[in-house]
């Protein structure tokens, strides 16, 4: 009887061990102070890709926005402290290339053709902090700021006034841009979890200074972790130029990994 007790005992252990490394290691680290392991590829459809450089440090990109409107970032994780994980992430982001092809009249065109947008660039700085409150899940809390460069004037009505476009280039218009934010996520069983997260953005110098983005999604990660798929909704409210609006978008995305 105490040798069944063993065995059993033994195989709920591993199962335990094998399910928190599953849930840090590879596909659940991309909203937390945790990084994917070194020469690891997760390759987005609509999410950014990222690749781990080193032990605690990866670098992200969205390949199809890359050469449109780049946007690169480098999270570097400092260790573990009485349970809390803390990383930093920073970015740069430059938009004037997309800003100037969508200044058209037409399909396509976004901003007015009257408009010219100057060289700019925006740099953020964030912190995150990530506990296990259980096992199979991972809160993060976190918090940023952002500031642009101009090289030039930008019209305050060349705005762009969507959903989750508006909020990002805010920064540009009326500086500097703060966001917050809680991201909390787990398994319900193997290679079957959720992901609920929020994320404010306050911005200086303006009455359209903030926004709410929240995210849940439902994911499915393959046995060998070499695809995942996420399903779900984004719930958007902004205070836009022309008022106040709420937005319910469907979320989708494929994520490919790669192991080298």
């Amino acid at each position: 009887m105490k040798k069944v007790i063993l065995w059993l005992s033994g195989i709920f252990f591993c199962f335990e061990l094998y399910s928190q490394d599953s849930l840090t290691k590879n596909y659940w680290t991309d909203g937390t102070a945790y990084t994917i392991p070194k020469h690891r590829w997760e390759l987005g459809l609509f999410t950014a890709s990222r690749y781990g450089l080193g032990k605690n440090l990866e670098l992200s990109a969205h390949p199809l926005m890359f050469f449109l409107m780049p946007q690169v970032k480098i999270k570097a994780c400092w260790g573990e402290y009485s349970g809390f994980r803390l990383a930093t992430e920073h970015g740069l982001f430059y938009p004037s290339l997309f800003m100037n092809l969508v200044a058209t009249k037409g399909t396509g065109g976004l901003i007015s053709p009257e408009f010219t947008i100057p060289q700019m660039f925006a740099i953020s700085n964030r912190f995150l902090l990530s506990f296990r409150p259980f096992k199979k899940a991972i809160l993060t809390a976190h918090a940023g700021i952002a500031f642009s460069i101009k090289f030039g004037p930008l019209n305050p009505r060349s705005t762009i006034d969507l959903p989750l476009i508006y909020p990002r280039l805010a920064v540009f218009y009326n500086q500097p841009e703060f966001d917050v934010g809680i991201d909390f996520r787990g398994q319900f069983i193997q290679r079957f979890g959720w992901l609920i997260n929020v994320e404010n953005f306050i911005i200086c110098g303006t009455a359209q200074n903030y926004f709410m983005e929240n995210k849940g999604v439902l994911v499915y990660t393959s046995k060998k972790e070499t695809l995942r798929i996420e399903a779900g909704y984004k719930l958007c409210f902004g205070r836009y130029p022309a008022g106040p609006q709420w937005h319910l978008l469907p979320v989708i995305d494929l994520v490919f990994g790669i192991k080298k």
